[in-house]
């Protein structure tokens, strides 16, 4: 793969990995919800958590609990929202490939920018990690008003580096969102660290580790 001068990379599960199912659980635990109650109310809520419609942290919590069929009282509210302070502080972690790579693809001359989905959590989680440091630009949804796989989001990742689509590189763990990347001519690279993940129809170039994105350039 040649004349590549922009790499935009996932967050989650691509750059990071966390301790969520022990931060899930306590929260179950706390409001006495099923596991799968709990995650189909993340699930509900993800796309106005993602463009940030619920004002910050408190909110985003108290609209899953609610979503969950849960009416919480400020106690409650107040233990959560410090417990997933906590989990974001010490429970979200860098692959071991991923800075290695950022750095690689600066010294190629590649810009990099880091393109996810994501709630209010996640700006202290990109600056604890150091992660605008190391790469060229940071697009989180919730403050960009858009959100994967909708065009806009790519669009300001591209302009924010100054590269076209045609010279871009897009890299997810998730299908839907390298097909939205697709479609507005990014090629793309579909990271499936798990075995046994999901590759869609074979549209997306597979990589097994970050590593191999090095290799493309």
């Amino acid at each position: 793969m040649n004349t590549i001068a922009a790499v935009l990379l996932d967050l989650y599960d691509t750059l990071a990995w966390t301790e969520w199912p022990a931060m899930r659980g306590y929260v179950e635990r706390r409001v006495g919800v099923s596991e799968a109650r709990l995650l189909d109310a993340y699930v509900r809520t993800r796309p106005e958590r993602s463009l940030g419609r619920f004002g910050g942290l408190e909110g985003d919590l108290r609209a899953v609990l609610q979503a969950a069929g849960v009416d919480p009282d400020p106690g409650t509210i107040r233990d959560l929202v410090e417990r997933t302070e906590t989990f974001l502080a010490e429970g979200v972690h860098l692959w071991d490939d991923a800075l290695p790579v950022l750095r690689g693809l600066r010294e190629r001359g590649v810009r990099t920018a880091i393109v996810s989905n994501c709630d209010h959590g996640t700006r202290g989680v990109v600056e604890r990690l150091g992660l605008e440091e190391e790469t060229d630009a940071v697009l989180l949804s919730f403050e960009v008003g858009t959100a994967k796989p909708d065009a806009g989001i790519y669009r300001a990742a591209l302009e924010a580096l100054g590269a076209a689509a045609h010279e871009s590189l897009f890299v997810d763990d998730q299908v839907p969102y390298c097909d939205g990347a697709a479609a507005l001519g990014l090629r793309t690279a579909l990271l499936a660290r798990d075995p046994e993940a999901d590759l869609g129809s074979g549209a997306h170039r597979v990589i097994r580790s970050l590593g191999e994105l090095l290799d493309l350039i």
